[in-house]
Protein backbone atom coordinates (compact mmCIF):
# COMPACT_ATOMS: atom_id res chain seq x y z
CA UNK A 1 0.00 0.00 0.00
CA UNK A 2 1.49 3.39 -0.82
CA UNK A 3 1.75 6.18 1.16
CA UNK A 4 -1.69 8.73 0.57
CA UNK A 5 -0.93 12.00 -0.76
CA UNK A 6 0.16 14.65 1.89
CA UNK A 7 -2.85 17.13 2.39
CA UNK A 8 -0.95 19.94 4.63
CA UNK A 9 2.82 21.00 4.54
CA UNK A 10 4.66 22.80 6.43
CA UNK A 11 7.83 24.41 4.77
CA UNK A 12 9.58 26.79 7.42
CA UNK A 13 13.57 28.24 7.46
CA UNK A 14 15.40 30.75 6.15
CA UNK A 15 15.90 30.08 2.46
CA UNK A 16 13.54 31.81 0.65
CA UNK A 17 14.64 31.21 -2.70
CA UNK A 18 14.01 27.39 -2.62
CA UNK A 19 11.08 27.97 -0.53
CA UNK A 20 9.26 29.78 -3.56
CA UNK A 21 10.72 27.65 -5.95
CA UNK A 22 8.78 24.89 -3.88
CA UNK A 23 5.32 27.14 -3.89
CA UNK A 24 5.89 27.57 -7.56
CA UNK A 25 6.08 23.72 -7.98
CA UNK A 26 2.92 23.47 -6.08
CA UNK A 27 0.87 25.76 -8.67
CA UNK A 28 2.37 23.79 -11.66
CA UNK A 29 0.71 20.62 -10.31
CA UNK A 30 -2.53 22.62 -10.88
CA UNK A 31 -2.52 22.62 -14.31
CA UNK A 32 -2.27 25.49 -16.55
CA UNK A 33 -2.29 29.29 -15.25
CA UNK A 34 -5.78 30.21 -15.62
CA UNK A 35 -6.62 27.20 -13.21
CA UNK A 36 -4.25 27.12 -11.10
CA UNK A 37 -5.17 31.36 -10.56
CA UNK A 38 -8.81 30.16 -9.86
CA UNK A 39 -7.76 27.20 -7.21
CA UNK A 40 -4.92 29.35 -5.44
CA UNK A 41 -5.47 31.28 -2.30
CA UNK A 42 -3.34 33.33 -0.45
CA UNK A 43 -3.55 34.32 2.90
CA UNK A 44 -1.59 36.44 5.33
CA UNK A 45 -1.69 34.26 8.98
CA UNK A 46 -1.01 37.17 10.70
CA UNK A 47 -4.87 37.80 10.33
CA UNK A 48 -6.35 34.51 9.32
CA UNK A 49 -9.63 33.32 11.07
CA UNK A 50 -10.15 29.40 11.79
CA UNK A 51 -13.13 30.08 10.01
CA UNK A 52 -11.77 32.02 6.71
CA UNK A 53 -9.39 28.96 6.64
CA UNK A 54 -11.70 26.26 6.91
CA UNK A 55 -13.69 28.23 4.50
CA UNK A 56 -10.94 28.20 1.77
CA UNK A 57 -9.93 24.42 2.51
CA UNK A 58 -13.51 23.37 2.17
CA UNK A 59 -14.37 24.88 -0.95
CA UNK A 60 -14.21 22.49 -4.38
CA UNK A 61 -11.63 22.92 -6.83
CA UNK A 62 -12.84 24.98 -9.64
CA UNK A 63 -12.12 22.78 -13.36
CA UNK A 64 -9.02 21.20 -11.37
CA UNK A 65 -8.52 17.99 -9.23
CA UNK A 66 -7.12 20.00 -6.54
CA UNK A 67 -7.59 23.36 -4.72
CA UNK A 68 -3.78 24.98 -3.42
CA UNK A 69 -4.19 27.30 -0.29
CA UNK A 70 -1.10 29.21 1.36
CA UNK A 71 -0.95 30.71 4.61
CA UNK A 72 2.25 32.30 5.36
CA UNK A 73 3.00 33.38 8.49
CA UNK A 74 0.29 31.79 10.94
CA UNK A 75 2.42 28.88 12.60
CA UNK A 76 5.11 31.89 13.90
CA UNK A 77 1.79 33.88 15.06
CA UNK A 78 0.90 30.66 17.12
CA UNK A 79 4.45 29.55 18.30
CA UNK A 80 5.41 30.73 22.07
CA UNK A 81 8.01 33.11 22.62
CA UNK A 82 10.52 31.43 24.68
CA UNK A 83 9.69 31.60 28.40
CA UNK A 84 6.20 32.71 27.41
CA UNK A 85 3.18 31.07 27.06
CA UNK A 86 0.67 31.56 23.95
CA UNK A 87 -2.21 33.99 24.70
CA UNK A 88 -5.74 31.48 25.60
CA UNK A 89 -7.33 32.86 21.88
CA UNK A 90 -3.71 32.10 20.19
CA UNK A 91 -4.01 28.64 22.35
CA UNK A 92 -7.37 28.06 21.24
CA UNK A 93 -6.57 28.71 17.22
CA UNK A 94 -3.51 26.50 17.83
CA UNK A 95 -5.67 23.19 19.28
CA UNK A 96 -7.90 23.85 16.56
CA UNK A 97 -5.89 23.74 13.60
CA UNK A 98 -4.02 20.68 15.05
CA UNK A 99 -7.65 19.33 15.10
CA UNK A 100 -8.48 20.50 11.77
CA UNK A 101 -4.94 19.06 10.18
CA UNK A 102 -6.11 15.67 9.62
CA UNK A 103 -9.35 16.47 8.09
CA UNK A 104 -8.20 18.38 5.37
CA UNK A 105 -10.58 17.32 2.28
CA UNK A 106 -8.45 15.14 -0.63
CA UNK A 107 -8.44 17.85 -2.76
CA UNK A 108 -6.69 20.25 -0.80
CA UNK A 109 -3.43 20.98 -0.46
CA UNK A 110 -2.54 23.66 2.52
CA UNK A 111 0.63 24.89 2.70
CA UNK A 112 1.80 26.60 5.83
CA UNK A 113 4.93 28.60 5.05
CA UNK A 114 7.23 30.48 7.95
CA UNK A 115 9.98 32.14 7.04
CA UNK A 116 11.79 31.25 10.35
CA UNK A 117 12.72 28.00 11.48
CA UNK A 118 10.27 26.36 13.87
CA UNK A 119 11.00 24.34 16.54
CA UNK A 120 11.01 20.49 16.65
CA UNK A 121 8.29 20.89 19.38
CA UNK A 122 5.80 22.80 17.52
CA UNK A 123 2.45 21.00 18.11
CA UNK A 124 1.87 21.45 13.78
CA UNK A 125 5.85 20.39 12.80
CA UNK A 126 5.23 17.56 15.30
CA UNK A 127 1.65 16.80 13.31
CA UNK A 128 3.31 17.46 10.10
CA UNK A 129 5.76 14.37 11.12
CA UNK A 130 3.28 11.93 12.46
CA UNK A 131 0.60 12.24 10.21
CA UNK A 132 0.49 10.20 6.83
CA UNK A 133 -1.19 13.58 5.05
CA UNK A 134 1.37 15.56 6.85
CA UNK A 135 4.81 16.73 5.46
CA UNK A 136 7.30 18.80 6.67
CA UNK A 137 10.27 20.67 5.23
CA UNK A 138 13.22 22.63 6.61
CA UNK A 139 14.59 25.48 4.18
CA UNK A 140 18.10 25.80 5.52
CA UNK A 141 21.02 28.22 3.48
CA UNK A 142 23.81 26.89 2.80
CA UNK A 143 26.71 27.90 4.48
CA UNK A 144 29.92 29.17 3.19
CA UNK A 145 31.29 25.41 2.50
CA UNK A 146 28.52 24.10 0.82
CA UNK A 147 27.58 27.01 -1.26
CA UNK A 148 30.52 26.54 -4.04
CA UNK A 149 28.70 23.15 -4.66
CA UNK A 150 25.01 24.67 -4.58
CA UNK A 151 26.59 26.58 -7.24
CA UNK A 152 28.05 23.95 -9.00
CA UNK A 153 24.60 22.00 -8.88
CA UNK A 154 22.01 24.87 -10.17
CA UNK A 155 24.46 25.40 -13.10
CA UNK A 156 23.92 21.92 -14.03
CA UNK A 157 20.25 22.45 -13.54
CA UNK A 158 21.01 25.07 -15.85
CA UNK A 159 22.71 23.23 -18.61
CA UNK A 160 25.62 24.80 -17.77
CA UNK A 161 28.78 24.11 -15.44
CA UNK A 162 31.19 25.64 -12.86
CA UNK A 163 34.97 24.59 -12.03
CA UNK A 164 35.66 24.15 -8.23
CA UNK A 165 37.69 27.10 -7.88
CA UNK A 166 35.22 29.95 -10.15
CA UNK A 167 32.57 28.72 -7.56
CA UNK A 168 34.66 29.39 -4.48
CA UNK A 169 35.23 32.44 -6.00
CA UNK A 170 31.91 33.67 -7.20
CA UNK A 171 30.45 32.26 -3.64
CA UNK A 172 32.88 34.74 -1.86
CA UNK A 173 32.06 38.05 -3.99
CA UNK A 174 28.03 37.28 -4.28
CA UNK A 175 27.72 35.51 -0.53
CA UNK A 176 24.62 33.62 0.17
CA UNK A 177 21.97 35.61 -2.14
CA UNK A 178 20.78 32.19 -3.65
CA UNK A 179 18.07 34.34 -6.11
CA UNK A 180 21.23 36.65 -7.63
CA UNK A 181 23.22 33.56 -8.01
CA UNK A 182 21.03 31.95 -9.57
Amino acid sequence: MTKPAPTFYVLHGEDEFTRSETLAGFKRRLGGSETADLNTIVFDGKKLTLGELHHACDAIPFLADRRLVIVEGLLSRLTARRGQRLSDSKQQLLDALVDYLPHLPPTTRLVLVEDRVLPSSHPVVRLGKQELRGYVKRFEQPDDRALPRWIRRRAQKHGGSFEPRAAHHLASVVGANLRLLD
